[in-house]
């Protein structure tokens, strides 16, 4: 057995988190949390919080050997991280994910590898059609689910053994969301690294939004006494703007109070107003986009954008990363993984909030992660034989990332505020809880573009949505006919 680089330190001061037990779907309800001040979640330490350390939650798995067989999974290049790295190197991520595959591969003696494809959503339907024994399981875009689903080219995951839902590594928002008719193609758990990077928040310049008299302590009592809005929002922003080009207008190069890119974020605006894109009602799929509420929602986003001074919209996405990297944008939608790269070197402090509720009767916070994360499938050709062997591994590498990676992600990215500042942790517990999974964009290509509809109306600046969807409803729904089929 090889020697691991210990992390048990690490994880020790580390909070828990709760990335994969979070809600199934929005719900207005009465029994929201009572809500607590900054100055308040200041006063828990994290290690008083940590009452079920990540580590002491079993697998529950069998003690059996694989003589060396080898789990192998399809993916691309720039997600070959989650999977496999080659060596330790020092950075927290890289050496978590090492060290987690050691430690299966030597209690189960098997070993981890991937099989790389450009584009692995199409090459798992070559593999299956030809009958080819190539990998245990597929990893490829969320978004791009539907072309292995729609050509049989997945096992459901409920036949697979070993694999427990109910386990805080299993991502329950997601898996329960894309079953349908009792079925599940595409599972997403803490093995996708990229389903926690890419969650969308909103970062804010602490800095420059205390000059205008929002200390960062003030914007996260709202948030936790539930009263940060999407007005609330807009307020802010148009309280915020310097005229630096003098020009009479909010544009690129002045003092902003809001600003987003094109595309980036406008995914989420639906579910955070505690709304959804489908539904799976009484054994159908239905639209549940058109809604009053998403409407008045797109207005109010609309307003946001095109009415407020100090607000902006960037064409270019680095651009206007750079823009607030420089200090000169307040509040401004972003990943995570933004701070695990680009934000790293920012000179200001800054802070994370939730994407704001659609108004205070609204219960929670809630939010999603682009459709480019990772979901996993497994070919229908794998043999019975194997079915053991792919469930055990499965279920081991997400317990193991989500007792290590995911704490060693959080501390890395965040300049260790995850671990030494609890008002920052509780944040980040709250923005993850809050990440719903929309089934829809696992299927928007296919759907007519269905889940990006809100992102299309917006990038216009006018609300035609109501048109928009009536245009497209009869082809829409059958579609969805056709893809609930696909789960018969």
């Amino acid at each position: 057995m090889k020697l691991r680089k210990p992390i048990a330190a690490l994880l020790a001061a580390l909070l828990m988190l709760s990335a994969a037990g979070c809600s199934n779907a929005p719900a207005d309800t009465d029994d929201a949390a009572p809500a607590v001040t900054a100055a308040e979640a200041e006063e828990t330490p994290a290690e008083e919080e940590q009452t079920d350390s990540r580590l002491s939650i079993p697998d529950d798995l069998p003690a059996v050997t694989f003589n060396g067989q080898e789990f192998r999974v399809l993916t691309t290049t720039s997600k070959e991280f989650q999977f496999r790295v080659d060596e330790l190197n020092g950075e927290v991520t890289n050496d978590a994910i090492f060290n987690r595959n050691e430690t299966i591969e030597d209690r189960f003696d098997a070993k981890i590898a991937t099989v790389l494809s450009n584009a692995p959503y199409d090459e798992i339907s070559k593999f299956v059609k030809a009958s080819s024994d190539e990998c245990e399981i597929a990893d490829h875009f969320e978004y791009k689910a539907y072309t292995p689903i729609s050509q049989n080219s997945y096992l459901d995951w409920n036949t697979i053994p070993y694999i427990d839902q109910s386990k805080p590594w299993w991502n329950k928002a997601s898996n329960e969301g894309s079953t349908i008719n009792g079925k599940l193609f595409c599972i997403v758990g803490d093995l996708s690294v990229t389903a926690m990077q890419f969650t969308y928040a909103m970062f804010f310049d602490m800095d420059l939004t205390e000059q205008y008299g929002y200390s960062g302590e003030d914007l996260y009592s709202l948030v936790f006494e539930g009263t940060w809005t999407l007005d609330k929002l807009r307020e802010l922003a148009g309280s915020i703007w310097v005229d630096l080009n003098s020009n009479g207008k909010s544009d690129d190069g002045d003092t902003l109070g809001y600003a987003y890119w094109n595309y980036h974020g406008t995914d989420v605006w639906v579910t955070a107003m505690g709304e959804s894109i489908t539904k799976y009602e009484n054994g159908e799929l239905v639209v549940t986009l058109g809604s009053e509420k998403v409407s008045n929602a797109l207005d109010k986003v609309i307003a946001l954008v095109y009415e407020t001074p100090g607000a902006y919209r960037f064409s270019d996405e680095t651009h206007g990363r750079n823009e607030f990297i420089a200090g000169r944008i307040a509040v401004m939608p972003m990943m995570f993984e933004d701070c695990y790269g680009p934000l790293r070197d920012m000179e200001y402090a800054y802070g994370v909030l939730p994407y704001p509720k659609y108004d205070e009767e609204q219960a929670e916070y809630y939010t999603n992660s682009m459709d480019q994360h990772s979901v996993f499938g497994v070919p229908k050709t794998l043999p019975e034989d194997r079915y053991d062997f792919v469930g055990i591994l499965m279920e081991a590498l997400n317990a193991e990332s989500y007792k290590t990676v995911y704490p060693a992600f959080y501390d890395t990215a965040l300049k260790n505020k995850y671990t030494e500042d609890p008002v920052t942790a509780k944040m980040i517990d709250l923005i993850m809880d809050g990440r719903v999974y929309e089934f829809s964009f696992q299927f928007g290509e296919y759907l007519s573009n269905l889940p990006y509809m809100f992102r299309y109306e917006l990038y216009n600046g006018q609300n035609n949505l109501a048109s928009t969807l009536q245009k497209n409803r009869k082809q829409i729904n059958k579609k969805l006919e056709a893809l609930y089929k696909m789960y018969e």
